[in-house]
């Protein structure tokens, strides 16, 4: 007999579930598509119901391929974070759920930067509100779809509505919450951001707060029925993926750091007391985590988030193009041979319709690449391409209090040598990148191992199941190098800021 404790993580494109052992090693793992909805320009939503009925699959599965005398002891789930999925006074959805990376509350976020809402709202959760904050989409239903307001009874997110289709309970956690409902200092709630905002009325939505260690409720019988995960496994309330696929990756102490490059590029810091400066960038999360079971006080992780990463590359590759699966070794070999700086060509990875999050906050962001001569060739563009999803991530430290000597590394960009090397010579930092995968699902799974009685504590269970497959040593001569080329790329894209307010102006003049 096994003994198994059970991780899923509702990631935005894909649901995964994976069965662990109580050492963390990973036995059994099962994937179902999570369909993005577009029915305008700029929105991004999903079907509830749908998230749910892909999650309950992935679970049978790997219930299947386990033996019957395996024992599972419990059962986490970590999931995308911000974007605002509504229940009804029924226990239904009041609407599809609206994503993080949706655009159409951008408009509201430009009028909070323009007023000191914006800055009044980070004095208090300290974190940077965009387009995919809960709060502002609020805003924007009430005025665009005031009948989902009056049908919505919690607010919640997406791995709040999954443990509530698993347990019948109602609750959240502080890390989910942190964006924009947390006072970072307490991490508790916050009346003070309903009345900055002048909604005093969507305070009543919030559900109830759990530490991510406590067992929030057990698999109901209808549960068991749809995922044949046992009536009566316990359920904890865990973090969304972020922090959670933090410490799945292997971060366990104050000081240590971890970066995810994938569809976004992710850069955080744990920390044991919160420090939100610089002022009015990133994301401070409060985690809890202040009990027998976690930390002697509480936990938080700053975030420097950037919209993205890695289909930066995949965008150019396909521009310039290259076959539908490129052979990323040749093409990185041959961007090698280009020295670092890309003999003048300069580029910003700020490819989303939804502007910049960080380090810095601007909606009207766009991607652009600067210096092209006529002797510069596909290749000074693909490794400008590659240098400036690393300068973006040298800003999103830079703008962290202490930077980290040791990242442990996840996501598509950790596959690559040539990418993680300059990741490591551009912070000037050791580069970790962990064995294994699905690192918010393991995450998740320790959480829930430490929650019923497995682990000691929850930072020994991170300690113990944590391996490195390779890690990367900074050189000096190339970190001197960069720390040159960031100066002119943080130069240029601040000059841009005038200029990008021009093009929307010129568009917009155009298509009168």
């Amino acid at each position: 007999m096994t003994d198994v404790l059970i991780g899923v993580d509702a990631g935005t494109s894909m649901i995964k579930a994976v069965a662990y052992t109580t050492d963390g090693e990973p036995l059994y793992k099962s994937s179902r598509k999570n369909e993005v909805l577009r029915p305008e320009p700029g929105w991004r939503e999903q079907d509830m119901d749908d998230t749910w009925d892909a999650t309950a699959a992935t679970l049978r599965e790997v219930v299947e391929q386990l033996n019957r005398q395996d024992e599972i002891l419990g059962l986490g789930v970590t999931a995308q974070g911000d974007g605002c999925w509504l229940m009804d006074d029924d226990g239904q959805p009041a609407r599809d759920a609206i994503l993080w990376h949706d655009e159409r509350a951008s408009d509201i976020i430009g009028e909070w930067q323009d007023s000191d809402i914006n800055d009044r709202l980070y004095d208090i959760c300290g974190s940077v509100q965009f387009p995919g904050s809960s709060l502002a989409i609020l805003l924007w239903l009430q005025e665009h779809e005031p009948e989902t307001i009056m049908r919505a009874d919690t607010v919640l997110f997406c791995k709040d509505w999954l443990k509530y289709r698993l347990t019948g309970e109602i609750t959240s956690d502080p890390s989910d919450m942190s964006i924009p409902y947390i006072d970072v200092e307490t991490a508790e709630y916050s009346s003070e951001v309903f009345d900055i905002v002048g909604a005093s009325q969507f305070e009543s939505l919030l559900p109830p707060l759990h530490d991510p260690l406590d067992v929030i409720g057990e698999v109901t019988a209808e549960a068991a029925n749809q995922t044949n995960i046992p009536e009566g496994t316990p359920v904890v309330s865990g973090l969304f993926d972020v922090p959670c696929s933090m410490f799945g990756s292997g971060v366990a102490q104050a000081g240590e750091g971890a970066s995810v490059v994938g569809t976004t590029s992710l850069n955080q810091v744990l920390m044991d007391e919160p420090d939100t400066t610089p002022h009015g960038a990133g994301m401070t999360l409060s985690l809890g985590l202040d009990n027998e079971l976690g930390y002697e006080g509480k936990r938080w992780t700053r975030v420097m988030a950037s919209m993205i990463g890695t289909p930066n590359l995949d965008w150019w590759l396909d521009m310039l193009r290259y076959r539908e699966d490129p052979d990323y070794e040749a093409i990185e070999k041959r961007a090698s041979k280009i020295p670092i700086g890309s003999e003048g060509v300069l580029y910003h990875p700020y490819l989303s319709g939804s502007g910049e999050r960080a380090p810095f906050l601007n909606t009207k962001a766009r991607a652009q690449l600067i210096g092209l001569e006529p002797d510069h060739t596909e290749e000074h563009i693909v490794r400008a391409v590659y240098e400036g999803v690393g300068m973006a991530m040298k800003d999103c430290y830079e703008h962290i209090p202490d930077t980290p000597e040791e990242v442990y590394v996840a996501g598509g960009g950790a596959k690559s040598n040539f990418w993680c090397q300059m990741f490591a010579d551009a912070i000037d930092a050791e580069f970790a990148v962990p064995e294994g995968e699905e690192f918010g699902a393991k995450g998740a799974a320790m959480l829930a191992g430490t929650a019923v009685g497995v682990f000691d504590t929850f930072e020994s269970a991170v300690q113990m199941s944590r391996t490195v497959e390779k890690s990367y040593q900074p050189n000096p001569n190339a970190s001197s190098k960069y720390d040159k080329l960031y100066e002119y790329y943080k130069m240029t894209y601040e000059t841009m800021f005038d200029v990008w307010d021009k093009r929307v102006e010129t568009i917009n003049e155009i298509n009168e």
